[in-house]
């Protein structure tokens, strides 16, 4: 029996929420998924100036870098640096794309490019990460043919090699498990002690924005733990900034869309749940996060409603912490939003925006095939593809 999700039956819908446990995990967003039908896509209106706020809030900018304690026993220091600026010191760099967005690989490959027109050195491809969104993008994964397919890393894997060459791109593949920010760094660790780095350099592409406070807030804080004792573990970040298409072809994550709201919901919202201080102060029985600064005395109201109403990806105690949302209405808020998301793209709608994207990126390359990899980073523009003359930066060609 399918239940028609229509205004008329909220009360019906409610009920459904209460039976499931009033929870939101993976499987009870797949049966809401195969039960409940979602007959038209819902009024949708992102503002460029919430946006811009939300980079400001949840992004970090070139210049900023953060001590913090290792499992060596000293202290480590994380930078943020910009696509076209890495810094010069980095012991055994490699180019870490990571996060599920699919404009990442779009943001390396202006990293591998400027970096090697700058240092004639050639950055190592790697990157992980499964579905980690509660089976969002099942459809898009669950295939046997597409480029996105099989996992994340799979998709970067077959972008990179796109742009680049199959060789350099899947050069370093391997297949992992993990699906969540966490366990990325312990893949990170366990690849380094595989290939017998007692030190690495990870390059930290997301191609998200507003990821950059979330992700150190998190690994910084992870990786005082003593287990990655044998692998000193260098975190360099970089801001992706902020880039939105008008193209109706583009990816999800390059338009105004559900998929690219879950994102930055996901991003801001646990910045402020379980946290602690760098100097050990916490009120949580259980931090996983560095309280990142910006963060306490950041106003949230601007973030309300997609933090509220477009959560796909992310958990009730967000908007419980934030707004004082009731942890029912929460669920049920969190179990709509996956529902419209799974229900606002095509697995066509990806494939087809990513080869839009990459006729268009290497247009704008300008550089004709070759036998070497690093000849045609050479030949390459010198122009910049995402450093705009204003905080934001879209092509409508």
């Amino acid at each position: 029996m399918a239940y028609y999700l229509l205004s008329k039956n909220r009360e019906e819908f409610m009920a459904l929420v209460r039976a499931q446990g009033t929870k939101c995990t993976k499987e009870v967003r797949e049966f809401f998924n195969e039960n409940v039908e979602v007959l038209q896509p819902r009024y949708f209106r992102l503002e460029l100036e919430t946006l811009l706020k939300a980079e400001q809030l949840g992004g970090l900018f070139p210049g900023t870098s953060f001590s913090y304690l290792n499992a060596q026993g000293g202290i480590s220091i994380a930078r943020v640096c910009s696509l076209y600026e890495l810094p010069d010191d980095m012991v055994n760099p490699y180019l870490y794309v990571f996060g599920g967005h699919m404009m990442a690989p779009f943001y390396a490959m202006e990293i591998l490019r400027i970096y090697y027109k700058q240092k004639k050195r050639l950055l190592p491809f790697l990157t992980s990460g499964k579905e980690g969104n509660k089976g969002l993008f099942k459809k898009l994964y669950d295939r046997k043919e597409g480029i996105v397919i099989k996992t994340e890393y799979d998709a970067y894997c077959n972008i990179m090699a796109m742009l680049t060459s199959h060789e350099y791109a899947f050069a370093n593949y391997e297949e992992f498990t993990d699906d969540d920010t966490a366990g990325n760094l312990i893949e990170m660790y366990e690849f380094a002690l595989r290939h017998d780095l007692k030190e690495i350099t990870l390059i930290l592409c997301t191609g998200n924005p507003y990821y950059d406070k979330r992700l150190l807030a998190e690994w910084m804080y992870q990786l005082k733990d003593g287990k990655f004792a044998e692998v000193r573990i260098n975190l360099v970040l970089v801001h992706c900034p902020l880039f939105v298409t008008f193209l109706k072809h583009a990816v999800p994550e390059a338009r105004f869309t559900e998929i690219y709201a879950g994102y930055v919901a996901a991003c801001l919202g646990p910045l402020a749940k379980d946290t602690i201080t760098f100097d050990g102060k916490t009120t949580s029985e259980k931090p996983e996060r560095y309280l990142m600064p910006g963060v306490t005395e950041a106003d949230w109201e601007p973030f309300r409603d997609l933090i509220v109403n477009f959560s796909n990806m992310g958990w009730p105690n967000y908007q419980e912490l934030l707004y004082g949302i009731g942890h029912e209405e929460a669920v049920a808020n969190i179990i709509l939003s996956d529902l419209f998301a799974r229900n606002s793209y095509t697995t066509e709608e990806y494939d087809n925006g990513i080869r839009a994207t990459v006729d268009r990126y290497k247009r704008f390359l300008d550089a004709k095939p070759s036998q070497s990899l690093g000849d045609y980073l050479l030949a390459t523009t010198d122009q910049k593809f995402f450093a705009p003359k204003r905080d934001f930066r879209g092509y409508t060609d």
